[in-house]
């Protein structure tokens, strides 16, 4: 999956900060612009912190609901709304790999980020030493409405 989200999360992460710098660039100028500058290779800037959202999401999402399902004292549908929404907050635990997905995909259009061989390990530093052990949870609480809804319409209800 990081195969194919890798690339699109990109090409979608530098619309958006390209909109943000007032410029306008489509979804194809995107790919076209950082291509030739960057190679296939360019593509794929942030790829560890994709496999590693990508990785931890649906079984964090699945294992989490799983555990909790047994302990909702409730049955019939609303222990399964209940597991669900307590599994897929619970899953956005992961949230520090988005930022830093984000951190690593945001400046590929503007030549701001030359740091493009940094790690994933190396960027979730850099955004501790400027913004706090915080700013790697920017954005929790939609990523964790967002994973409560996810599963409870792709893990409980089918």
């Amino acid at each position: 999956q990081s195969l194919v989200m890798g690339p699109t999360s990109l090409v979608v992460t530098a619309c958006v900060a390209a909109s943000k710098e007032g410029e306008s660039a489509s979804a194809f100028e995107v790919a076209k612009k950082v291509l030739q500058e960057r190679g296939i290779r360019g593509l794929y800037r942030g790829a560890p912190a994709v496999a590693m959202r990508q990785a931890t999401n649906w079984a964090s999402r699945q294992g989490f609901t799983e555990f909790v399902r047994p302990r909702i004292p409730i049955a019939g549908a609303l222990g399964e709304l209940i597991s669900g929404c307590i599994g897929g907050t619970l899953s956005a635990w992961n949230t520090p790999f988005e930022v830093a997905r984000i951190e690593s995909q945001s400046g590929i259009i503007s030549n701001s980020a030359n740091d493009h061989r940094k790690s994933l390990v190396a960027t979730m530093g850099d955004i501790v030493e400027d913004r706090g052990l915080g700013g790697l949870y920017v954005g929790l609480i939609p990523r964790a409405g967002q994973a409560c809804y996810q599963t409870l319409f792709l893990v409980c209800v089918p």
